[in-house]
Order: structure tokens, then C-alpha cells, then sequence
């Protein structure tokens, strides 16, 4: 039979897709994963770098450790997909799919707020962004820091969170958080707006820490000249160091194909298929609505996802097989200082409601987190 199978990012969606599908195929069907990045990383392993807790390359899985499982790794920026053709072009060629699977996940704009990138632009929403802001946390004596969410969606909901609860630690282990103020700015009425009990718990654990959180204060300016951030409400913040959450937005190459319908691209969850044939859509760049809200940008859930689309393309190509819809189901560890860790357990598509809980902190977290990590290692890369 045999065919090609393409796909495009390399994050916890598009690794899991890739490894079920080889597992699932013989070597007649070629299997090629693209990312511009030549390494993969966790997504929490950027505040080991924040923190220095880790090396740079000890938070590094090497990509190209996925040909020695009989995947096709292509390093390159895809700068076009034709969906209707299955026609990809890439900044070192051409590649062309029978299957095709777009996981590019979501872009960050810190160039969207007025100011921002002149206040350091600082933010732990990349590997290299993350590697700056440890010297600063490190040198940091005391003073106002600042924690801005400028607007939903964006990726991992309860980064911001883990930030300052970590932060809080950090200066506590110190002896100079008395020195050091930490408040966080969001732009809505609660942390998770998707669950009224989630959120009333993670802002229980920010008032135990004396981490102030400002609720419906949307920052729509950073004036780095006098060190404030303007919300638009009119109200003034004052900041020593300034850690802003960027706009989020489908990468262009998305926008400009048709797939996104000038947004994030909407897809069938019983499936994942976009509105093309054999084209599935996955992970972050992917929105999809619960009532008036969406599944939120998390790597559990793009893996999860993972499940669905490998089935259907093998059902595609068997002609048969059982597909289990997407029900937006997994965990969600975070740090939360102390050794200790939550976990915020969810299913947002199973039920009739969202289903989510807030469990811990606790030490006991600490290990689940650790095996998380180590699964993925050794199912994706064979470590």
C-alpha cells in the first residue's frame, strides 16, 4: 500500500502522532516530522532555565534522534502549505503529503503592547527568553515585580501562576522577600475563567503567599520610561521588573493558506480533520469552542488529541478501525514552590461540562511530575 505522512511541528502533539503511527505502520509508509528547531523541550523545563535549576542542554531532547525510529526528521521553516494539494514549502525544499498533520502550534507577539519591548520584553514563553531572564531573577534585591497577562489565549493557562509562586520561593529562600513584591495582572474576572473552583483555589494559595492578584486589569501599555504599566482601566503600575504573558496568534503560514479561516483553524473534534481531505489539525494552533469559551493551548491536551488523529488517519488508510473522539482529557502539573507541586486534572469534552480539579500542592506531586517527564522521554525518543 505505502504513502507519506507529513507533519508539521514537533511538539507533544505532532511527536505523539509520529510515534503511534510507526508503531502502527510498516517502513511502505514514510513518516517525516518538520520543526524549525532542532530540539525539542518541555514546556516547565523553561523555569528550571528561569531559575537555573538545569543546564540549557540538560532541558534539550535532540530531534534527530527520531530517524533512528524510522521517522524522517526534516529541519526547516515552513513558509507555505498548500492543504488542498498536500504541498508543503520549506525554507530547504519542497515536501509533499498523502497525509498531512499541522501541529505548528501558536506564535508569540511581544511586539503587540505598546512598550513592551522596550521595558526588556521579558517573558518566559521561549527557550532563549526564559535563559535571559535567570540572571536578572538572580541579581534581582528587591522591589516590584510585575506579572502581566495581556490577553487569552495563550499557552499553558497556569504558567503565569507557577511564575510567581516560584518567584515567592526563590526570594523566600533568600531571606529578601519582605524586599520584593509580586502581583499579577490579568485581564478577566478570575485565574481560569473556564472553572469558578479551580480559580478560587489557585487565588487561595496567591493570598497565603501575599501574591496580589488584580483582576479584570487588562495592561494595554508598558511605559518603560517611567516604569509603569498602564491598564485600561486608567490605573498605574508601578515595576522594577517587568514579566509580560505575549499576545498569542496562529502562525502566519496558517493565516495565509486558508486553513485558519484567518484564525486558529477550526477542526471536527470527533476527528481532528480540517475542512480539507486528509488534513488534520492539532495542539495550540487549533481552537476549539466550548460555549463561550475553548479548550485551552496545554501540551497534555495536543497529546491527547494525538490519539484521535492517529486513529482516524489509520482508519483512512485501513479502511477501517475505532476512532475515540477528542475530549480535551489529561493533567497539568505545576510548581508551586517548596518542593511541592499541583496538579490540575481536566476533561473539557467528555461530559456535558467542563470537568476540572485542583489537587495538592504537595511533595507527593513531585514524583508524578518527574515519571511525566520520563515516559515522554522514553516513548517519543527511545531514551
Amino acid at each position: 500500500m505505502g504513502g507519506s505522512i507529513l507533519i508539521l511541528g514537533a511538539g507533544f502533539g505532532g511527536l505523539e502522532t509520529a510515534t503511534r503511527l510507526r508503531r502502527a505502520l510498516d517502513e511502505t509508509f514514510e513518516i517525516t516530522v518538520v520543526d524549525r528547531n532542532g530540539f525539542f523541550n518541555f514546556g516547565f523545563t523553561k523555569f528550571d532555565l528561569m531559575f537555573g535549576r538545569r543546564e540549557p542542554e540538560g532541558c534539550k531532547e535532540k530531534l534527530s534522534a527520531l530517524d533512528e525510529k524510522g521517522i524522517r526528521f526534516h529541519q526547516a521553516v515552513v513558509e507555505s502549505i498548500d492543504p488542498e494539494a498536500k504541498l508543503v514549502e520549506t525554507s530547504t525544499g519542497q515536501l509533499r503529503a498523502d497525509y498531512l498533520v499541522v501541529s505548528l502550534g501558536a506564535d508569540i507577539a511581544p511586539e503587540a503592547i505598546p512598550g513592551f519591548l522596550e521595558s526588556g520584553g521579558h517573558h518566559f514563553y521561549s527557550f532563549a527568553a526564559a535563559e535571559w531572564l535567570w540572571p536578572l531573577v538572580d541579581e534581582f534585591k528587591g522591589g516590584q515585580i510585575l506579572i502581566a497577562i495581556f490577553d487569552k489565549p495563550y499557552k499553558c493557562p497556569p504558567a503565569p501562576y507557577e511564575a510567581a509562586f516560584q518567584l515567592d520561593d526563590f526570594y523566600r529562600e533568600r531571606g529578601i522577600r519582605q524586599n520584593v513584591g509580586i502581583d499579577i495582572l490579568i485581564p478577566g474576572p478570575m485565574p481560569l475563567p473556564i472553572s469558578a473552583t479551580v480559580s478560587a483555589g489557585i487565588e487561595e494559595l496567591l493570598t497565603a503567599k501575599q501574591i496580589a492578584l488584580h483582576k479584570n486589569h487588562k495592561v494595554v501599555e508598558v511605559d518603560y520610561k517611567a516604569k509603569q504599566a498602564a491598564v485600561a482601566n486608567g490605573t498605574r503600575f508601578p515595576y522594577d521588573l517587568f514579566l509580560g504573558v505575549p499576545i498569542h496568534r496562529p502562525p502566519a503560514v496558517v493565516l495565509e493558506c486558508g486553513l485558519g479561516d484567518q484564525g486558529w483553524i477550526r477542526v471536527d473534534p470527533a476527528t481532528m480533520q480540517t475542512r480539507f481531505e486528509r488534513v488534520w489539525a492539532i495542539g495550540d494552533v487549533v481552537q476549539i469552542p466550548i460555549g463561550d469559551f475553548a479548550v485551552p493551548k496545554a501540551g497534555a491536551f495536543a497529546e491527547d488529541a494525538a490519539a484521535t488523529v492517529a486513529a482516524d488517519i489509520l482508519r483512512t488508510i485501513q479502511g477501517h478501525g475505532q476512532v475515540d473522539p477528542f475530549q480535551a482529557q489529561g493533567a497539568c502539573y505545576f510548581e508551586f514552590g517548596e518542593g511541592k507541586v499541583a496538579r490540575i486534572a481536566a476533561n473539557f469534552l467528555g461530559g456535558p461540562t467542563p470537568d476540572l480539579s485542583l489537587s495538592g500542592p504537595s511533595l507527593e506531586f513531585r514524583a508524578d511530575k518527574e515519571e511525566f517527564e520520563r515516559s515522554r522521554i522514553e516513548k517519543w525518543f527511545g531514551k
